[in-house]
């Protein structure tokens, strides 16, 4: 049966009622990220901040830790081994992430090493690498950036190693800043 005193709902009434209630949302002030890209917004009045969350690959939420990792990090170690080098000769340094328990590494984070670009005489196989470049499992991750050295002499690079740890119950996606000392003989 119909009601005849009442319009039909149409496809565009509904759309419209949907714009309506989504654009009620644009009088809230809009929240905005801490420096340093944590992910948490912070409350205005003193409330305390609602802890942020963000859906894996496989629709699960997980909660996320922001901030910048500290020295003597708790979560996980960087390890960074840069064996001398000859000029003309492929070298291969490792940087490598391997989380402290009870943190491991999210699978499904989009993990990548991009370093900037290389000196002078120091040729890189490849500047960007990424979670397919990777040994990776949860116990950790490792690069292995492969380069040739021109001449001897001492070279740095540099570049952003991103990837995130997890907790049962958070996770902490990290950009950490690369630096690799090479001793060119």
């Amino acid at each position: 049966m119909s009601n005849p005193t009442r319009p039909p709902i149409t496809p565009a009434l509904v759309a419209a009622l949907l714009l309506a209630a989504c654009n009620g949302a644009a009088d809230k002030p809009n929240a905005t990220a801490p420096a340093g890209g944590g992910a948490s917004p912070a409350k205005a009045g003193g409330e305390k901040p609602l802890p942020a969350t963000t859906k894996t690959d496989s629709g699960d939420k997980v909660k996320v830790v922001d901030g910048a990792a500290p020295e003597g990090n708790d979560r996980y170690a960087l390890q960074i081994d840069a064996p001398a080098a000859t000029a003309g000769t492929e070298t291969t340094v490792t940087v490598k992430v391997v989380p402290k328990a009870p943190w491991h590494m999210n699978l499904d984070f989009p993990t990548s090493l991009k370093l900037d670009a290389a000196p002078p005489g120091v040729t890189l196989a490849k500047a960007e690498l990424r979670k397919a470049d990777a040994k990776l499992d949860e116990a950790g991750c490792q690069f292995d950036v492969k380069l040739t050295a021109a001449q001897p002499g001492d070279q740095t690079l540099t570049g952003k190693f991103k990837f995130a740890v997890c907790q049962d119950e958070a996770c902490s996606p990290v950009t950490e800043n690369v630096e690799v000392k090479l001793a060119v003989k």
